[in-house]
């Protein structure tokens, strides 16, 4: 199978950012292959993809003369969240993370991890709501922090944080922090549309909205 799907492969140009991206389109082009489809169609689509709402998605920002980009994902494991945070970090020249965890006992022990992977590979922090469910949102957040104290010898101290519970403001907080050629990137929600909290209510959510509708408001 590897020689047959040597040379669609070298004809593969992804507009998809990621290696994690790379290997999910080479496991189609596999799953192409053994269906007997045609690889080269299987290619030009693949090629085709533009963006994968709330995954990897990227907005082009302008904010307050600053030009930075802004990545949308729905990263929400450990691993996933590595992956995201192991790809953006060598193109961009500051790292700003907008990170918050599910709440309603949804495996708790994440939480710490994301702290610990965050204190990694960002250089600023935004901790935020995600979906508390009928937990305490705040005690969430102290769970997320507390993994920075786990961080690697190889990285001196935890990055610069800050507790934004309100998930509009953290974004916008973000936004302001960025100058030119930095990232920032939100996780947990990707293109979800509502953030469930307490008493079984969920509230109408659009992460790109929230991002479109702040940029656009920039003096």
């Amino acid at each position: 199978m590897i020689s047959l799907l040597r040379q669609p492969v070298s004809n593969l140009h992804l507009q998809l950012l990621g290696d994690f991206n790379d290997y999910n389109a080479l496991a189609a082009l596999a799953v192409a292959y053994a269906y007997n489809l045609d690889l080269d169609k299987a290619v030009e689509s693949i090629n085709s993809i533009k963006f994968i709402p709330g995954r990897m998605e990227i907005i082009d920002a302008e904010f307050k003369g600053s030009m930075f980009k802004v990545v949308i994902d729905y990263a929400h494991t450990p691993d996933s969240l590595e992956a995201v945070y192991r790809n953006l970090k060598p193109r961009a020249k500051k790292l700003i993370c907008i990170l918050g965890a599910a709440g309603g006992g949804r495996d708790k022990w994440k939480r710490p991890e994301f702290g610990k992977i965050a204190a990694k590979y960002c250089d600023e922090v935004i901790l935020t709501n995600e979906d508390p469910y009928d937990e305490n949102p705040a005690e969430i957040l102290e769970q997320i922090s507390a993994g920075f104290s786990q961080i690697s010898s190889l990285k001196s101290r935890p990055p610069k944080y800050q507790k934004i519970l309100d998930r509009r403001e953290a974004i916008r907080q973000g936004l302001i922090l960025a100058k030119d050629g930095d990232i920032v990137v939100i996780t947990g929600k990707g293109s979800e549309t509502s953030i469930a909290v307490a008493g079984g209510k969920k509230i109408p959510w659009s992460e790109r909205a929230v991002v479109e509708e702040i940029l656009s408001a920039a003096p």
